[in-house]
């Protein structure tokens, strides 16, 4: 395939019209045009149609802007690291779901960058999708994901910690620190999350498995923290993980509701593509320092 008019096909499909990509590349209209037909007598379809004053990429077209932009930027991810390395430096850039990210990875991310100083650490913060689409893509070097139901053809999971979740509420609630069946929390009211929330998932296939009625729903708080302070508040019960919790039951500002023989937990996962070959050293040193968390 001629990677040059590759190039020039992802410009138009980015810019959404051949003049805007004929300026911006500073090649004229004609030549711009050229190379698309070009292009499409090489793979033999149609990549663009007319629409409007613009241009409507077809679905072949569709996904071949996107496996090409997914090539340049790996081409530049590789003049990036050839540039550091052959300077002696180093950069990891991570992506991470809420949970790894707040409650899980900031001391390791610390303490690697106390022990490797040189090295230039960016954390970004995305839903499990997000991150899954930027490791993907090439745009980061490591995701982390919390969530019972993943995959990708072609990413590679990796389980390094299962996380346990607890039901929590005000120490004045007439359940806490009690035991209960699963069934005597359907009448209670409960903090849902929002929809698309990994806790929410977890939450409803725990009571579907149970065969027991979902909690009755008391209100809904998008984000972890938030239904968390509504509860320290003194409203209604919750689902959390434990690490995010463990601290305000230990000093008496939330409390347990245990359930009869239910363990509720998900795993938090390694997140990287299939195509890598050696292990990233940040991951090394994760699992060399993860018992402290088990």
């Amino acid at each position: 395939m001629n990677l040059h008019a590759l190039r020039i096909f992802t410009n138009v499909a980015k810019l959404g019209g051949i003049t805007a990509a004929a300026n911006s590349m500073l090649l004229s209209q004609p030549a711009v045009t050229i190379q698309i037909r070009k292009l499409e007598n090489e793979i033999g379809t149609k990549l663009i149609e007319g629409k409007g004053r613009g241009i409507q990429l077809t679905p072949e077209g569709r996904f071949l802007y996107e496996q090409g932009m997914r090539l340049f930027y790996l081409e530049g991810q590789i003049d990036e690291k050839l540039a550091k390395f052959l300077a002696k430096e180093d950069k990891i850039h991570i992506a991470s779901s809420y949970i790894p990210t707040n409650y899980i990875l900031p001391p390791f991310i610390a303490q690697y960058k106390l022990a490797n100083p040189h090295i230039e650490c960016i954390v970004s913060l995305g839903n499990v999708k997000s991150v899954e689409e930027q490791v993907l893509n090439y745009e980061v070097d490591i995701g982390f994901v919390v969530q019972s139901n993943i995959g990708h053809n072609d990413l590679q999971f990796e389980k390094i910690l299962d996380i346990p979740f607890w039901f929590i509420v005000h120490p004045s609630h007439s359940l806490a620190n009690q035991t209960v069946a699963i069934s005597e929390l359907s009448i209670e009211d409960f903090i849902y999350r929002e929809r698309g929330s990994s806790t929410l998932d977890l939450l409803e296939s725990v009571f579907y498995t149970f065969n027991a009625p979902l909690p009755k729903f008391g209100l809904q708080m998008q984000g972890l923290h938030e239904s968390i302070k509504v509860v320290e508040a003194g409203y209604g019960m919750t689902l959390a993980p434990s690490y995010s919790v463990i601290d305000n039951i230990t000093n008496g500002k939330l409390a347990r509701v245990f359930v009869e023989q239910i363990n509720i937990q998900q795993s938090l996962f390694i997140c990287t593509r299939k195509s890598e070959i050696a292990e990233h050293p940040f991951i090394k040193y994760l699992k060399a320092h993860l018992d402290r968390l088990k």
